[in-house]
C-alpha cells in the first residue's frame, strides 16, 4: 500500500491530485489545516467500505457528498468525519464572501478604452452610468477619448444625434405617397390624422386623400373617421388585396396618407410590392414607435422593417420619455429619427427632426449637469 500526502488551498483540489496519483480506489487517511492550506494523507485503497464508494462515485459527486452530513454514512466511513467543515470554518467562509461582496458592490467595471489619461475624469463612465450601452460607446468613442468630461459627453450626444437623426425629414411633404406603419397602439392612427393636418396646411394647391389599408374581415377604424370628420376629410379604405399597380391612379396633384392597419410585417410585405410599382422616389414610409418602447421591442419592431429603412416617428413623447437604452437600441440598429410627435391631439401638427433638436431633447433629459456628474466639475475646476 503507497501513502502520499498533499498540500493544496482547499480540499476539493487535494482530492483531485490524490485521485490523479493513486486512482480512484484510494483511501483518506487524515485531513489537516496547516498554515491556512489543507494536508491530506491518502493511501492506495485497501479498506472495501472506502474502495466500493471511490468506485461507485465520480469525483464531482465525492466532494458534494463529502460537504453532507448524512447520519449513518459518516459512522461507517470515519475519513469522511474529517473532512466536514467545522461550524468555525463555515462562519469565517460567510464573513469573507460578505466583505467581498460589498467590495464588489463599489466596483465600476470597464475596459481600458474608457479610462482618461489625466484620470480626473471619466466621460465613459458617466455616459455608461447614463445607460447607454457598451456597443454604442464603443461605437462612438473617438467622441469622448482623451477628452475632459464636458467636452467628451458633449461630443459624443452631437455624434451620436447626427447619426440617429433622419437628415431630410422635410422631404416627406414632397412625397406623392406616405405609408403609416407601426403596431397597435403605437399612436400610428393618431400620426395619421396629424399629417393629413399638416399636409392640408403646406400643401393648399394639392389634394390629400387620407386612406386606411385593412385586411380582409377587418373593421375600419372609428378613430381615423373621427379624426377626417373634424378636418372635412374623407377617409376611404383600401384591402391588402388590392394590386400595387392601382395606386398608379393617383394624379399628380394628389397626395395620399396610407394608414397600414395591420401587423408591421403584414405592412413590411405589402410595402415591398407596393415600391416598385409606384418608384421608391415618390414614396415616403414612417414606422410610429412610442417612448414607453423597450429597448428589446425596438430591435424587434426594426428588424421587421429593416428592408424598408423607415423613418421613425417617436410618438408620444408628453406620456413617457425616451431613455439612453433606448436611444443606443435605434443607434445598434441603424434606425432613422425624423418626426417627433408629443401629444395625442391631432390640433398639434408633429415636429421633423433634425440633430439640434434631438440634441436638445437628449440634454434636457439626461441633465449631465445636474443628475449625473456632480463630481466631474469639481475634478475639472
Amino acid at each position: 500500500m503507497s501513502k502520499l500526502t498533499v498540500k493544496a488551498m482547499d480540499t476539493a483540489t487535494a482530492m483531485d491530485e490524490i485521485v490523479n496519483k493513486l486512482g480512484p480506489d484510494a483511501v483518506i487517511l487524515s485531513t489537516s489545516k496547516i498554515d491556512g492550506k489543507i494536508v491530506m494523507e491518502a493511501a492506495s485503497g485497501t479498506q472495501p467500505t472506502q474502495g466500493r464508494l471511490m468506485n461507485e462515485k465520480q469525483f464531482s459527486n465525492i466532494l458534494s457528498e463529502k460537504m453532507i452530513d448524512t447520519p449513518g454514512k459518516n459512522k461507517t466511513n470515519p475519513g469522511l468525519e474529517k473532512m466536514l467543515p467545522t461550524a468555525k470554518e463555515i462562519q469565517s467562509l460567510q464573513s469573507q464572501m460578505s466583505q467581498i461582496q460589498k467590495m464588489l458592490s463599489g466596483l465600476f467595471i470597464t475596459d481600458l478604452d474608457g479610462v482618461n489619461q489625466d484620470l480626473s475624469s471619466n466621460s465613459r463612465v458617466i455616459l455608461q452610468q447614463a445607460g447607454f450601452s457598451s456597443q454604442v460607446l464603443n461605437d462612438f468613442k473617438t467622441a469622448y477619448l482623451g477628452k475632459t468630461f464636458r467636452n467628451g459627453c458633449n461630443q459624443f450626444l452631437s455624434d451620436l444625434s447626427s447619426h440617429l437623426t433622419y437628415h431630410d425629414s422635410e422631404s416627406l411633404l414632397s412625397k406623392k405617397f406616405i405609408f403609416i406603419t407601426g403596431q397597435s397602439g403605437t399612436g400610428r392612427t393618431t400620426m395619421v390624422g396629424k399629417l393629413t393636418a399638416s399636409l392640408k396646411e403646406a400643401l393648399p394647391n394639392k389634394s390629400v386623400i387620407t386612406a386606411e389599408m385593412i385586411t380582409s374581415g377587418q373593421q375600419r377604424s372609428s378613430r381615423l373617421q373621427d379624426f377626417c370628420r373634424l378636418l372635412n376629410s374623407q377617409v376611404y379604405t383600401i384591402g391588402v388585396d388590392t394590386p400595387a399597380s392601382d395606386f398608379n391612379e393617383i394624379k399628380s396633384n394628389e397626395v395620399m396618407i396610407v394608414d397600414m392597419a395591420m401587423p408591421v410585417s403584414n405592412a413590411t410585405q405589402k410595402l415591398t410590392e407596393i415600391l416598385p410599382s409606384v418608384g421608391p422616389e415618390n414614396v415616403g414610409i414612417i414606422l410610429t414607435v412610442p417612448a414607453s418602447t423597450s429597448a428589446k421591442m425596438i430591435e424587434i419592431t426594426l428588424n421587421d422593417t429593416k428592408l424598408l429603412e423607415p423613418m421613425v416617428a417617436l410618438t408620444k413623447l408628453d406620456e413617457c420619455e425616451v431613455t439612453t437604452a433606448e436611444f443606443s437600441s435605434f443607434a445598434t440598429i441603424n434606425a432613422k429619427i425624423g418626426l417627433f410627435s408629443a401629444s395625442r391631439s391631432i390640433a398639434d401638427a408633429p415636429l421633423f427632426a433634425s440633430e439640434s433638436v434631438l440634441m436638445q431633447y437628449l440634454n434636457e433629459n439626461l441633465d449631465f449637469e445636474t443628475k449625473i456628474s456632480p463630481l466631474s466639475h469639481r475634478s475639472e475646476a
